[in-house]
């Protein structure tokens, strides 16, 4: 599954027109709608040929062994083929793991419940349906291994319905063609990637390059009051978690030993804080503007070197000597920050001494030490992102580094999924046993594939839809083939020379952006509907029975999709809003416990499911929605520093009564309410004058982080309280 997100359409836009603008001097432009037939890329006509020819040696060699249904191992292969060795290896895996555990699992269903379908099939959907509810909890090809065992293991129940007896040799048919096509695949794939350790650890620092260079200019935008700024850092937010899951594929293809990855993904990790924090300075310099002129050319100088760092990432020829020059750069800037502040809190010092200063002085110097040291920070995030950055081009031999990733789970998801694929199960097995269809068997194997590989989707008519419409293009080709080419072969050799162009036009549109979901559909049944063996070659009738029953069967499960819990885009929008604000307000009482990397992994993953539910059009109800979430994101990482002043307990009672008053007001908050704004403000006019005069330095530090946090908590919590309000739909205002 492909998450969409603002940066990646916006590359894809860039990527497009560099690639009309080449298309377009060769007379051919890249909309045609079979560009990728006519004129396709050298890597796109590579894939495939080695996969058609990965396909069609899986079909010799499981007709070889006199396998029963050996169109199974070349399906396998189409299947298994990715984009990237990384994810090829990884489906192939997680692939065996799944046929395996659902062959047993398909025995002992079978063994358990003989000559039972209405005890079995309930029980079979209520197995499938916690398979896919679990998947919804992992991330990548092990989700798919769960979906694996949930319809590999209906896959056997149905063949083996009629034939129980043979159930083991229909379990071990299928392990052994599942196998077949994965050695198949993964032998040609091996032999034409070269180098492949040197290209993924190419691909991870061109990801790694993009991410910093993608903050850099957001941030130097948002630093300087640019509009656009703003809106890069939100999409860039959205696209990490993204960007984090395809880290695994290079991460595989380069080795288990080397810890690479973990350093890619801290750098990720360190992006979006620093990207956080960015905002939150961006608010707070809102807040106290006009700026101090000393804190002007701190901001000055760190936004020359941001604007340089994307420049010298991509031209310069030694990397790591660019990337440690750049922190080199970023620790002198950090430590005049630190001087000016130090310098500010001197004058601050006597200032405080001198009774006659003016309030105002004193308010003055106060704010410029909070900006300054906000700076430093958001400094040190980015040196931080770089040092992980040198780690990846610098593997170490003794480098021991490990970084967690926080995979939130949502219970609501999963018992949608795993309703979803049950009932899917239940109606192809209903409709088999009232009709008593001789091939009922396979029009309900192919709901329950349909309903569970697309269950754990949080939009799965929309995944589905294009899986039907390839179901659909592969009965039209496997009907010509059947029909007119077919019956005049009278060998194995020539059967796999007609199977060669169907096969190679299917891998090329696999390739395609635009027909992926269409195209991986086609090549998967293409090889079923042709049924090829030894022997026989498909006759008409069975064609007429069969390849109806497998489209059938399909568009069955894509319309199970939209009567049971169908996807709506703007109650799933409420439920997330509804969550965003709930975590809030537990972070706020401390009944859940999160450090700043734990929230902003989970506030970046709901960023990319809002964009990611917004279509190819987001609108300006979604602009809103992302800048609610981006809003308790802030307020969130602003709880947690509050909460860690008051951890350290040198507070007076009264000055913590006032923080802990500001918390309670978030942890308690319901419906349409302005009270957490007023007792953040009411603290702030409070713990302000404190933080001006008090003389013990310890303590004034403290309340200089209190204050620096309110004043941007007040704004944002003021800013998005019809957005905290889940009492009712979210709603953009009449000016808007």
């Amino acid at each position: 599954m492909s998450v969409s997100s603002l940066s990646d359409r916006l590359t894809q836009h860039i990527h497009a027109w560099a690639a009309r603008t080449s298309l377009g001097r060769a007379g051919l432009s890249e909309k045609a709608p079979l560009a990728w037939l006519i004129a396709p890329s050298p890597a796109n006509l590579g894939f495939a040929l080695r996969t058609t020819f990965a396909a069609l040696l899986a079909l010799s060699l499981a007709l070889w062994m006199e396998l029963d249904s050996p169109q199974w191992a070349a399906m396998t292969t189409w299947i298994v083929a990715q984009n990237s060795r990384g994810q090829s290896m990884s489906k192939a895996k997680w692939r065996l793991i799944g046929t395996c555990i659902g062959a047993i699992a398909g025995i002992a269903f079978l063994a358990a419940f003989p000559q039972e379908p209405w005890l079995l099939f309930p029980l079979l959907a209520l197995g499938a349906g916690a398979c896919c509810a679990e998947a919804t909890f992992l991330r990548n090809f092990r989700s798919y291994a769960l979906v694996l065992v949930a319809f590999t293991c209906t896959i056997i129940v149905l063949s083996g319905a009629n034939q129980p007896d043979n159930v083991f040799m229909i379990a071990m048919s299928r392990t052994t063609y599942i196998t077949l096509g994965i050695v198949c695949e993964s032998t040609l794939a091996g032999l034409f990637a070269p180098r492949l350790q040197t290209v993924a650890h190419e691909e991870i620092r061109s990801r790694m390059q993009e991410a910093l260079s993608g903050a850099c200019l957001s941030m130097t935008g948002l630093l300087l009051g640019e509009k656009d700024g703003l809106f890069r850092s939100r999409a860039l937010i959205g696209s990490i978690p993204s960007l984090a899951d395809q880290i695994e594929f290079s991460e595989i293809e380069i080795g288990p030993h080397a810890h690479i990855g973990d350093h890619a993904r801290a750098v990720l990790a360190s992006i979006s804080t620093f990207l956080a924090r960015g905002l939150s300075l961006h608010i707070h310099m809102q807040a106290a503007a006009p700026l101090p002129e000393t804190f002007e050319k701190s901001l000055s100088d760190f936004a020359q070197i941001l604007k340089t760092i994307p420049e010298r990432l991509t031209t310069e020829t030694d990397l790591v000597a660019a990337a440690r020059q750049i922190r080199a750069d970023l620790y002198h800037t950090r430590t005049n920050c630190l001087q000016t502040a130090t310098d500010t809190l001197i004058l601050f010092e006597q200032a405080r001494s001198h009774h006659n200063s003016s309030e105002q002085l004193m308010r003055d110097l106060l704010e410029s030490r909070i900006l300054e040291t906000a700076l430093a920070k958001l400094i040190l995030e980015l040196d931080e992102a770089v040092q992980h950055f040198l780690a990846t081009l610098e593997p170490g031999t003794k480098d021991h580094f490990r970084f967690a990733q926080h995979i939130e789970k949502d219970p609501v998801l999963a018992i949608n999924n795993g309703l979803r694929a049950a009932v899917g199960i239940c109606i192809g097995g209903l409709i088999w046993e009232v009709t008593a269809w001789p091939d009922g068997s396979t029009l309900a194997m192919f709901v329950a594939v349909t309903s569970t590989r697309f269950s754990s989707f949080e939009n799965p008519v929309l995944a589905s839809s294009g899986f039907l419409r390839g179901a659909v293009w592969a009965a039209a080709v496997s009907w010509l083939l059947v029909f007119f080419v077919l019956p005049e072969q009278a060998s194995n050799e020539t059967l796999l020379a007609s199977l060669f162009f169907p096969m190679l036009i299917g891998g090329l549109a696999l390739r395609a952006p635009n027909s992926i979901g269409t195209a991986a559909a086609y090549n998967n049944f293409m090889p079923f509907m042709v049924g090829p063996a030894n022997h026989t070659r498909l006759n008409e009738i069975v064609w007429f029975n069969t390849t109806p029953a497998v489209v059938l069967g399909i568009a069955l499960g894509v319309w199970a999709f939209r009567l049971v819990l169908p996807f709506d885009p703007a109650a799933e929008r409420w439920r997330l809003r509804r969550r965003l604000v709930r975590d809030l307000r537990r972070l706020a009482a401390q009944k859940s416990a999160f450090t700043p990397a734990e929230w902003m992994a989970r506030s970046c993953g709901r960023i990319a499911q809002i964009i990611h539910h917004a279509g190819v059009q987001p609108d300006a109800l979604t602009e809103a929605y992302l800048a609610g979430a981006m809003g308790i994101m802030t307020v969130g990482l602003l709880v947690l520093r509050i909460q860690h002043v008051l951890a350290h307990q040198v507070l007076s009672p009264e000055q913590t009564h006032l923080l802990q008053d500001v918390l309670h007001s978030i942890a308690t908050l319901r419906g349409y309410s302005t009270r957490p704004a007023e007792k953040a403000a009411q603290a702030l006019a409070l713990l302000r004058p404190a933080a001006l005069w008090e003389p013990n330095l310890s303590l004034q530090m403290d309340l200089t982080r209190a204050v620096g946090s309110l004043e941007v908590m007040t704004r944002e919590l003021a800013e998005n309280v019809t957005f905290l309000d889940t009492s009712r739909r979210f709603h953009l205002p009449r000016a808007a």
